[in-house]
Protein backbone atom coordinates (compact mmCIF):
# COMPACT_ATOMS: atom_id res chain seq x y z
CA UNK A 1 0.00 0.00 0.00
CA UNK A 2 1.35 3.38 -0.98
CA UNK A 3 -0.25 6.83 -0.74
CA UNK A 4 -0.78 8.04 -4.30
CA UNK A 5 0.56 11.36 -5.58
CA UNK A 6 3.14 11.69 -2.80
CA UNK A 7 4.96 15.02 -2.83
CA UNK A 8 8.04 14.40 -0.67
CA UNK A 9 9.73 17.42 0.89
CA UNK A 10 13.45 17.64 0.14
CA UNK A 11 14.93 18.96 3.38
CA UNK A 12 18.08 18.99 5.47
CA UNK A 13 16.40 18.83 8.88
CA UNK A 14 14.26 15.88 9.94
CA UNK A 15 11.35 17.66 11.63
CA UNK A 16 10.94 20.19 8.80
CA UNK A 17 11.28 17.41 6.20
CA UNK A 18 8.51 15.34 7.83
CA UNK A 19 6.27 18.36 8.45
CA UNK A 20 6.95 19.77 4.97
CA UNK A 21 5.90 16.44 3.46
CA UNK A 22 2.65 16.46 5.47
CA UNK A 23 1.94 20.07 4.46
CA UNK A 24 2.49 19.30 0.77
CA UNK A 25 -0.17 16.60 0.96
CA UNK A 26 -2.73 19.28 1.85
CA UNK A 27 -1.50 21.74 -0.78
CA UNK A 28 0.76 23.96 1.33
CA UNK A 29 4.16 24.58 -0.29
CA UNK A 30 6.75 26.41 1.81
CA UNK A 31 10.54 26.41 1.93
CA UNK A 32 12.57 24.93 4.76
CA UNK A 33 13.69 28.38 5.99
CA UNK A 34 10.02 29.43 6.03
CA UNK A 35 9.15 26.32 8.08
CA UNK A 36 11.75 27.35 10.65
CA UNK A 37 10.25 30.84 10.69
CA UNK A 38 6.65 29.62 11.01
CA UNK A 39 7.82 27.15 13.64
CA UNK A 40 9.65 29.84 15.61
CA UNK A 41 12.44 27.32 15.47
CA UNK A 42 15.65 29.25 15.72
CA UNK A 43 17.20 30.29 18.99
CA UNK A 44 20.53 30.28 20.76
CA UNK A 45 21.86 28.61 23.89
CA UNK A 46 25.35 28.62 25.36
CA UNK A 47 25.49 26.17 28.25
CA UNK A 48 28.70 25.84 30.24
CA UNK A 49 28.82 23.55 33.26
CA UNK A 50 31.80 22.49 35.35
CA UNK A 51 30.82 18.84 34.84
CA UNK A 52 31.15 19.14 31.03
CA UNK A 53 34.50 19.07 29.21
CA UNK A 54 33.37 21.85 26.88
CA UNK A 55 30.31 24.09 26.56
CA UNK A 56 27.21 23.12 24.62
CA UNK A 57 26.11 25.50 21.89
CA UNK A 58 22.64 24.97 20.42
CA UNK A 59 20.33 26.84 18.15
CA UNK A 60 16.79 25.47 17.88
CA UNK A 61 13.65 24.76 19.85
CA UNK A 62 12.98 21.39 21.47
CA UNK A 63 11.67 18.50 19.34
CA UNK A 64 7.89 18.62 18.77
CA UNK A 65 7.65 22.37 19.44
CA UNK A 66 8.66 23.26 15.88
CA UNK A 67 5.74 21.31 14.37
CA UNK A 68 3.32 22.53 17.05
CA UNK A 69 4.25 26.14 16.24
CA UNK A 70 3.97 25.60 12.48
CA UNK A 71 0.47 24.15 12.89
CA UNK A 72 -0.59 26.96 15.22
CA UNK A 73 0.78 29.71 12.94
CA UNK A 74 -0.91 28.19 9.87
CA UNK A 75 -4.16 27.74 11.82
CA UNK A 76 -4.06 23.96 11.29
CA UNK A 77 -5.16 21.22 13.65
CA UNK A 78 -2.29 18.95 14.72
CA UNK A 79 -3.31 15.50 15.92
CA UNK A 80 -0.74 13.70 18.08
CA UNK A 81 -1.36 10.13 19.22
CA UNK A 82 0.75 8.12 21.65
CA UNK A 83 0.29 4.62 22.98
CA UNK A 84 2.47 2.11 24.78
CA UNK A 85 1.10 -0.69 22.58
CA UNK A 86 3.25 -1.27 19.48
CA UNK A 87 0.35 -3.10 17.81
CA UNK A 88 -2.13 -0.30 18.48
CA UNK A 89 0.44 2.26 17.28
CA UNK A 90 0.91 0.37 14.02
CA UNK A 91 -2.85 -0.11 13.54
CA UNK A 92 -3.40 3.64 13.99
CA UNK A 93 -0.78 4.49 11.35
CA UNK A 94 -1.94 1.74 9.00
CA UNK A 95 -5.54 3.00 9.14
CA UNK A 96 -4.46 6.54 8.20
CA UNK A 97 -2.26 5.26 5.36
CA UNK A 98 -5.06 3.03 4.07
CA UNK A 99 -7.22 6.17 3.95
CA UNK A 100 -4.60 7.95 1.84
CA UNK A 101 -3.05 10.07 4.58
CA UNK A 102 0.72 10.44 5.05
CA UNK A 103 1.72 10.28 8.74
CA UNK A 104 4.54 11.95 10.65
CA UNK A 105 6.47 9.70 13.04
CA UNK A 106 8.86 10.37 15.91
CA UNK A 107 11.57 7.70 15.98
CA UNK A 108 14.90 6.63 17.42
CA UNK A 109 17.12 6.71 14.34
CA UNK A 110 19.40 4.01 15.82
CA UNK A 111 16.96 1.33 14.62
CA UNK A 112 16.40 2.66 11.09
CA UNK A 113 18.23 0.36 8.69
CA UNK A 114 19.01 3.06 6.13
CA UNK A 115 21.07 5.14 8.60
CA UNK A 116 24.71 4.62 7.60
CA UNK A 117 26.00 5.71 11.03
CA UNK A 118 23.25 4.86 13.51
CA UNK A 119 23.18 6.52 16.93
CA UNK A 120 20.53 6.68 19.63
CA UNK A 121 18.35 9.77 19.26
CA UNK A 122 14.66 9.30 19.97
CA UNK A 123 13.78 12.75 18.61
CA UNK A 124 14.17 11.93 14.91
CA UNK A 125 11.26 12.53 12.54
CA UNK A 126 10.20 10.95 9.25
CA UNK A 127 6.95 10.75 7.29
CA UNK A 128 5.55 7.33 6.40
CA UNK A 129 3.69 7.07 3.10
CA UNK A 130 3.35 3.33 2.54
CA UNK A 131 4.02 -0.22 3.61
CA UNK A 132 3.93 -3.83 2.49
CA UNK A 133 4.16 -7.08 4.46
CA UNK A 134 7.84 -6.49 5.30
CA UNK A 135 8.77 -2.82 4.90
CA UNK A 136 7.68 0.73 5.63
CA UNK A 137 8.20 3.49 3.03
CA UNK A 138 9.45 6.74 4.56
CA UNK A 139 10.44 10.26 3.60
CA UNK A 140 13.54 11.33 5.51
CA UNK A 141 16.14 14.06 5.05
CA UNK A 142 18.19 14.46 1.89
CA UNK A 143 21.34 13.18 3.64
CA UNK A 144 19.50 10.02 4.75
CA UNK A 145 18.33 9.28 1.22
CA UNK A 146 15.00 11.09 0.87
CA UNK A 147 12.52 8.35 0.01
CA UNK A 148 13.75 5.27 1.88
CA UNK A 149 12.50 2.01 3.32
CA UNK A 150 13.07 0.13 6.54
CA UNK A 151 11.66 -3.14 7.84
CA UNK A 152 8.44 -3.06 9.85
CA UNK A 153 10.39 -4.69 12.68
CA UNK A 154 12.98 -1.89 12.75
CA UNK A 155 10.21 0.72 12.52
CA UNK A 156 8.44 -0.78 15.54
CA UNK A 157 11.69 -0.68 17.53
CA UNK A 158 12.38 2.92 16.46
CA UNK A 159 8.87 4.01 17.46
CA UNK A 160 8.99 2.24 20.85
CA UNK A 161 12.14 3.97 22.16
CA UNK A 162 11.77 6.63 24.82
CA UNK A 163 13.76 9.82 24.92
CA UNK A 164 13.79 13.27 23.39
Amino acid sequence: MKVENLKPFDGQHCETTATGTLLRQIGIEVSEPMLFGLGEGLGFIFWNMKSMDFPFIGGRVKPDVLTENIARNLNLELTVKETSSTQKAWNNVKQLLDNGQVVGLKLDCFHLEYFSKPFHFAGHYAAIYGYDNENALLVDTRQQGGQVKTSLKSLALARAEKGA
